[in-house]
């Protein structure tokens, strides 16, 4: 194994280029079918839009305030009424990407490629593709560089091939339908009846295929944090985890609500296999940075209806039972007696094995807590809760820390293989890199959508906005897109906007 160790270090080189490489090749080729599929004129990307407006300055923040006031006057349904607040209520949560598209208007607009007073779909629909396309894919190149930068000898492969296999799985297994995957439909059947034994398979399938909502090789906020993350673990794991620490900070200005939970899952891991990790400044810096930066930046908790009250609660139980335990000296001699069972457990079962292999399986165990704890909850919780926060939170999970996984359990296997065979390292690359560039070839020569598709389809939404408001049942995007249209339009060719629209 040592020898063997001492030869992949010596190819390092050759080795981490070759995967860099194709990795590139296969990230880039299966991020831009998914831009090219999903990247277009709806309600989502518009808002994404519409905010990247809104933080540059060029226009206030009134209209998103003036659409939840409009659908109220028109007595809307209340889940339209939900979803626009709600919307409203956290544009900042992702700057980069919305002014990526904001900014790639601008250089069109003075190259004099397009201009919005000219042909404004067209505008729109260039500055959305290419703003969203090209700075996802920048940051996700930079992501696999930093990846394949920081990794040394035998963790190359396990990260290589963590992306071979989750590339394979993407685009091979059927995607599980996660959507709203915890709100019991009516009737059942044809909807699935929602259980515990089928939200777990749920999330063992979301491990395989997260879907294009989740997955790192896609192209939305939440799948550009997952990459970041990657990053993250492949820092961690080369011995930098003080840079390490730095990376949802970066998730912040991204997703904001991704930053949370990543941060929490790697001082979860640091806790349980090197605590003494965390007292080190070069963590405890960016630790509290994030922290700082989460509770100015994160309003997900009062969006969905949690007050202040329960938050401190909830988090008062337990610093209330931590006091009572150090008050009384029974409590306090029991719980030391524990804490020493507890940590010579920790130490046996996580200090002992290499700390990708202990994050790896620390991570799983916390995905089938949280499936558990989603499931539990969201019974009996309010139904716009269920259907925005704990159905949406064991995918989050999953898809942000996918590739960690994968690597951390290809890891473990990998050293037995090293042990045991010495040319090991060359007969691995030979058969990732066949499997990479065949899913490469797959992904780059199948037929590409038309520009010219989307813009002609996008043109066709001018005629709808002549009509006024007219709720679409079962449509949420044929419904919403022109309110965000709209303010879109307002925005760079003034007009009444929504006042017109819904008189």
């Amino acid at each position: 194994m040592i020898a063997d160790v001492v030869i992949s270090s010596r190819r390092f080189t050759l080795v981490s280029l070759i995967a860099v490489l194709l990795s590139f090749v296969v990230w880039s080729g299966i991020n831009a079918r998914m831009a090219a599929t999903n990247i277009g004129i709806d309600k989502d990307l518009l808002y994404l839009f519409l905010c990247g407006v809104e933080q540059a300055g060029q226009v206030s923040h009134d209209q998103q305030d003036k659409l939840v006031e409009h659908l109220t006057a028109v007595r809307a349904g209340e889940h339209f009424i939900y979803r626009a607040k709600m919307r409203a209520a956290y544009c900042n949560n992702y700057p980069f990407t919305s002014l990526s598209m904001y900014f790639t208007g601008k250089v069109q607009q003075s190259l004099g490629m397009t201009a919005p007073e000219r042909d404004f779909p067209e505008f729109l629909f260039l500055a959305m593709w290419w703003g969203m396309a090209l700075s996802g894919a920048i940051l996700g190149i930079l992501c696999l560089l930093i990846v394949f930068w920081a990794a040394r000898g035998p963790l190359v492969i396990p990260l290589f091939g963590a992306i071979a296999l989750a590339a394979l799985f993407y685009v091979t297994i059927p995607p599980p339908s996660l959507s709203w995957s915890l709100y019991q439909s009516t009737p059942t059947p044809p909807a699935p009846l929602v259980t515990l034994h089928h939200t777990f398979w749920l999330s063992l399938h979301a491990w395989l295929n997260p879907t294009g909502a989740y997955s790192p090789f896609s192209v939305f906020p939440r799948c550009l944090s997952a990459m970041i993350a990657f990053a993250a673990f492949a820092l961690r794991w080369s011995g930098r985890g003080g840079l390490a620490y730095w990376a949802p900070i970066a998730v912040s200005f991204v997703h904001q609500s991704e930053a949370p939970i990543l941060l929490a899952v790697m001082i979860a891991c640091d806790l349980v296999a090197r605590p003494k990790e965390l007292l080190r400044p070069a963590c405890m810096v960016p630790i509290l940075l994030t922290l700082v930066l989460t509770a100015m930046r994160e309003r997900m908790l009062s969006i969905m209806g949690l007050s202040a009250v329960q938050i401190v609660i909830v988090l008062g139980v337990p610093i209330g039972l931590a006091l009572l335990i150090f008050a009384v000296p029974k409590l306090r001699a029991a719980s030391i007696s524990l804490g020493s069972v507890v940590n010579r457990f920790r130490a046996n079962c996580f200090e002992r094995v290499p700390l990708p292999v202990a994050d790896a399986v620390l991570i799983l165990l916390g995905s089938f807590v949280l499936v558990l704890l989603c499931y539990v909850v969201s019974r009996n919780d309010h139904v716009f809760r269920v259907i925005y926060l704990w159905s949406e939170l064991y995918p989050r999970y999953i898809g942000l820390f996918q590739l960690p996984v994968f690597a951390g359990l290809i890891y473990a296997a990998w050293l037995w293989v090293l042990a045991k065979r010495k040319t090991a390292t060359r007969e691995a690359l030979a058969v990732v890199s066949c499997l990479m560039l065949i899913i490469a070839v797959t992904e780059w020569k199948r037929p590409w959508n038309s520009t010219a598709g989307f813009i002609a389809h996008a043109r066709t939404l001018e005629n709808a906005l002549g009509q006024h408001y007219k709720p679409i049942e079962g449509s949420f995007s044929k419904t919403e897109t022109p309110w965000y249209y709209l303010m879109l339009r307002r925005a760079y060719l003034g007009g009444s906007g929504l006042d017109e629209y819904f008189r």
